[in-house]
Formats: C-alpha cells, sequence, structure tokens
C-alpha cells in the first residue's frame, strides 16, 4: 500500500466550506419534507412532529455522507481537493468507522454549539449576540483541535480513527 501524507489544513477548509454549501443544499430539501411533515404531525403532538422534523434532517445528513463516504470515498469537495478519507491503516473506513465520524460531526459541528447556545441564552439570560459568540468558540473546537493534534486531524476524524489524505499524484511516496 502506498503511504499519503496528512492534507494541508488550507485544503481541507476549503474543502469544508464547498462541503457547507452542499449540506445547506441537502438540508433545505429535507427541511422542505420535515416542514410538511411537521405540519400534519402538529394537531397530533407538537414534541412528536419536532422529534420527526430533527430525526429527517439527520437521516438526511448522514444519508449524503454514507452515499459519498463509503462508495467513493470522498465527498464532492473532496474530489476537487483530491483529499481521500481512510482509517488509520490507510484502507478505506468501514461503514461503522464511518458512523462514528458522523455522530461525532453531528455532536461537535451541530449539537454542542447548540446546546452552548440554549444553556447561555435561556439558562443564563445572557443576550442573543454575546450567546452565538460564546457557541461559536465550542464550532470551532473540533477543527482548532488540528492546530494541537500533531498528524493535524479534526477532532472527530480523531475520534472515528479515520484521516484526511492527500491524494494528489505528486504526494505518493
Amino acid at each position: 500500500m502506498a503511504s499519503f501524507h496528512t492534507v494541508s489544513l488550507k485544503r481541507r477548509f476549503a474543502a469544508l466550506l464547498y462541503e457547507f454549501l452542499l449540506i445547506g443544499a441537502v438540508s433545505m430539501v429535507a427541511a422542505l419534507l420535515a416542514g410538511i411533515i411537521a405540519m400534519l404531525l402538529n394537531p397530533v403532538s407538537l414534541v412528536l412532529s419536532s422529534f420527526v422534523a430533527t430525526v429527517i434532517l439527520i437521516a438526511t445528513w448522514w444519508f449524503y455522507c454514507k452515499a459519498n463516504w463509503y462508495k467513493q470515498g470522498q465527498s464532492l469537495p473532496m474530489r476537487v481537493w483530491k483529499i481521500g478519507l481512510v482509517n488509520t491503516a490507510g484502507h478505506r473506513p468501514a461503514l461503522n468507522q464511518l458512523r462514528l465520524r458522523f455522530v461525532w460531526g453531528c455532536i461537535f459541528i451541530v449539537f454542542v454549539p447548540m446546546l452552548a447556545y440554549a444553556a447561555l441564552r435561556h439558562l443564563s439570560g445572557i443576550p442573543p449576540k454575546p450567546a452565538f459568540g460564546a457557541a461559536l468558540i465550542w464550532w470551532i473546537l473540533p477543527w482548532g483541535f488540528a492546530l494541537l493534534n500533531p498528524d493535524r486531524q479534526f477532532l472527530y476524524d480523531y475520534l472515528a480513527g479515520t484521516r484526511l489524505i492527500d491524494l494528489r499524484s505528486d504526494n505518493l511516496k
């Protein structure tokens, strides 16, 4: 097996910005479906309609990630920037590792910042702008971890046992 270099943070962040655009588009389609279903379930239960809408959104994100990572080992932005997703042994990650990567990504990129904002805003009574600023610190955490990690891996990759590698032919050893 060939050995690969870890891809630079600059290229990973560029791919990440592109990924956010695609996830945003996927989320809008999912939100449309979730909104229709939530409207139908609202007369039954507000809690149930909120839960179902959340499940639809997260399931759509997982379907998008699994469709790209599992079959191709890359999402469209990763292909554009020639970034590959492998496990620590350098092979395509197993489905369990991809699930872990997705769950850790959701926890650190979505849930922790949302919970931090809600706690600061509603429990502490902090105004919206400072609460958003404090929650933003939690949102930056998984990527800031790469500055401290010797392999420059994001926190969710580190916890899932995956790596983002450089697939440019000039970087093959």
